[in-house]
């Protein structure tokens, strides 16, 4: 009982998720399930104007696996977004969903851009297998700081801490390509989709 109340409060977090102040963050495409993949993704980065990134994943000690992430965003001038994840399986006994632990970093860096954030939550979701694909939606709440080095994005300077979280959805077909979705509940990148290819 004690971990369904976890699982909940975890989801309630999500759904009273403030808005970003910083825009540092892509979608996550995190799930609780651990892959060892390449994906290509695409999101939007506010009005008329797109991003497209790159994420390679790699299991690693423990059943946890390891993420890098670099991107291009399309900002005016032009901004590459580099990143690093990790994400940890949670066993909870009881536990009606599949529950990982995650942590990231990530920046923007381009002409009179640069922003550096850090984010830790937990995302839950459940594989719901389909024939010849497998189904796993999820949601993924996070605690999110963010600073704007050279403060040109934002009229303060001072270090920003936010409530973000993503929805999002995995489609994973047996030829062991999978198709990704995740909406951003907060502001920011605020959908993104793409593929990836298991390794």
């Amino acid at each position: 009982m004690k971990h369904r109340w976890i699982a909940l409060a975890a989801l309630m977090g999500a759904a009273v998720a403030p808005a970003a102040r910083a825009q540092v963050f892509t979608p996550t495409y995190m799930s609780p399930v651990p892959r060892s993949d390449f994906g290509v993704y695409v999101h939007d980065w506010g009005p008329d104007a797109l991003g497209v990134e790159g994420i390679w994943r790699r299991p690693s000690r423990g059943g946890s696996d390891l993420g890098l992430r670099a991107g291009y965003v399309d900002t005016g001038d032009g901004a590459l977004t580099l990143g690093l994840e990790v994400r940890n399986p949670v066993v909870l006994a009881g536990a009606p969903i599949g529950l990982a632990f995650t942590a990231g970093a990530q920046g923007v860096v381009g002409d009179g851009t640069s922003i550096l954030g850090g984010q830790v939550g937990f995302t839950a979701g459940q594989p719901i297998p389909a024939g010849n694909f497998t189904v796993t939606p999820y949601i993924h709440p996070r605690l999110a700081i963010a600073n704007d080095i050279i403060g040109d994005r934002n009229d303060e300077d001072d270090i920003q801490i936010d409530v973000l979280a993503d929805v999002g959805l995995d489609l994973e077909f047996t030829s062991g390509i999978t198709f990704r979705f995740g909406a951003n509940l907060g502001r920011g990148a605020d959908w993104g989709l793409g593929f990836a290819w298991r390794q």
